[in-house]
């Protein structure tokens, strides 16, 4: 059974061999540490840029929420423009529906106007000639 070298170099050999192995594995150990620093360091740059990623994303939901909203603000907004726009528009082809039969009804009363005034004239022309005009 191996005992680590122990047996084989007698009793100061042994002891020096284990103080060969702490000294080998301090070196070892002081050589990692630089590394577990390193990885320390490394470890608190992740853990802030962890927390400045969580905060925005954060920030970028609450403005999605936001547009999410406004989008919501502006479809009511454009419905009721839309709304307000077909209102116009009908009031605006019932006046144009007006002032044609308001036209047409002028123009109705001139050709009655015109009818009665040549058919006056006519009958003073054909009046005068028969009470011996010209």
């Amino acid at each position: 059974m191996p005992d680590g070298g122990a047996g084989q170099q007698g009793g100061t050999g042994g002891v020096n061999n284990l103080e060969n192995r702490m000294e080998d594995v301090e070196s070892r150990l002081s050589g990692m540490s630089d590394e577990l620093m390193r990885f320390g360091a490394e470890h608190v740059t992740f853990v802030v840029e962890l927390k400045l990623l969580k905060e925005r994303q954060s920030r970028q939901e609450d403005d999605v929420r936001q547009i999410k909203e406004s989008t919501a603000e502006m479809k009511v907004q454009f419905n009721e423009i839309m709304r307000r726009w077909d209102i116009l528009d009908e009031r605006m082809f019932k006046i144009y529906e007006r002032s044609q039969t308001d036209s047409s009804a002028e123009r109705k009363v001139y050709i009655d106007l015109l009818k009665y005034v040549l058919g006056g004239t006519v009958f003073a022309i054909i009046a005068f000639l028969f009470k011996g005009g010209l």
